[in-house]
């Protein structure tokens, strides 16, 4: 079979040109990696980025942009997921922690702690799924609209609400906010007033990750979160010609049933580790 080659790189564009055709072979499961490397080559922000190769081919990538923050991983092998974490590791290079497939980030975490000599962490657990047939819900009065630039505020208050709710990594959501109002990819469910948002990612390959659904508290338990994840899914696939994906936590039966309900289907099972600091034993 051969041994994986794994080489570091400092800009995400060179990483889209070696690995594109193993990005666009599964853009469902690669989602996540290939809009973050799709960003990153648009604004040029640091990053690091690892390619696993087999006799010239891409068999997986890890990814930590910003620095700092919890390198991504791709679907892979629990083989090859564990020689990126002993490579990375011998490289010198340090993580904080790490996000994907659950089989691939539990090899991976399990060699980098072994390498360390630390802990991992469990710190989130999500399920990816994919839009099959989409079932309209029903009930919930309004419509579906692109978000104003007047909105900006309401949406940064929204959305950081949304981190807190969910426990996702705290960061400062205005550069988000404004990138998405700029690229017309943030949306509102408008009754009398904006009632929810979400965020619809550019397609690639076909397939855009619909995220950031919320609702504040007052509005809830009226229909709006599942009329607005179906409507954005109804103009997805016909303005854009793409399927939906999206994440929900393991821990939130009402988001996974909404989605379910929606005609969604399940794919995969997310963890997200946190590294402890390295500690010697010796």
């Amino acid at each position: 079979m051969g041994s994986l080659q794994v080489e570091a790189l400092s800009y995400a564009a060179a990483a889209i040109e070696r690995a594109g055709d193993y990005l666009a072979s599964d853009p469902v499961e690669h989602n996540v990696i290939w809009s973050i490397l799709s960003q990153r080559a648009e604004s040029g922000a640091a990053g690091r980025y690892w390619l696993g190769e087999l006799k010239g081919r891409t068999a997986g990538i890890v990814l930590e942009s910003p620095p700092g923050h919890a390198a991504a991983i791709s679907r892979m092998r629990a083989e090859y997921a564990a020689a990126m974490a002993e490579a990375i590791w011998e490289e010198g290079h340090r993580l904080t922690g790490v996000a994907g497939e659950a089989g691939t980030t539990a090899a991976f975490g399990g060699r980098w702690t072994e390498c360390a000599g630390t802990a991992g962490t469990v710190e989130d657990a999500q399920r990816l799924y994919v839009l099959g047939q989409l079932a309209q819900p029903r009930g919930a009065l309004g419509k579906l609209r692109r978000a104003e630039p007047f909105e900006r505020g309401l949406i940064i208050e929204w959305w950081s609400a949304f981190q807190i709710e969910t426990g996702s990594p705290r960061f400062d959501v205005s550069g988000a906010v404004d990138a998405g109002l700029s690229a017309k990819r943030l949306f509102i469910w408008e009754d009398e007033g904006a009632r929810c948002v979400a965020r619809a990612t550019e397609p690639l390959g076909g397939v855009s990750r619909i995220g950031a659904v919320f609702t504040p508290p007052k509005w809830r338990c009226l229909g709006y979160a599942s009329a607005c994840v179906a409507a954005l899914c109804e103009l997805l696939r016909s303005e854009e010609g793409a399927n939906s994906v999206l994440y929900a936590q393991l821990g939130n039966p009402g988001s996974n049933a909404i989605y379910r309900r929606l005609g969604f289907a399940a794919v995969s099972e997310v963890l997200a580790y946190r590294f402890g600091d390295v500690v010697s034993y010796l």
